[in-house]
């Protein structure tokens, strides 16, 4: 499959992976993902949703925001 140009690399990312040929800025789209990345703010919320949909072995990576030193 093709995808067209005048997307962002994030668009075709995802329009590749949803097994569309072009996205649109606010377009809803359903993926495979293999791994869930949240950030520690908005992460328990995110992973509990990951986790009940996608089953407790779900792989989660979670990025601190704040600077430790």
């Amino acid at each position: 499959m093709q995808v067209k140009n005048a997307m962002t690399m994030t668009e075709k990312i995802l329009a590749r992976a949803s097994e569309k040929t072009h996205l649109s800025p606010g377009e809803n789209v359903w993926v495979g993902i293999d791994i869930l990345m949240t950030h520690d703010v908005c992460g328990p919320g995110s992973i509990y949703i990951f986790k009940k949909e996608f089953g407790q072995n779900a792989k989660v990576c979670v990025v601190s925001i704040f600077n430790l030193m």
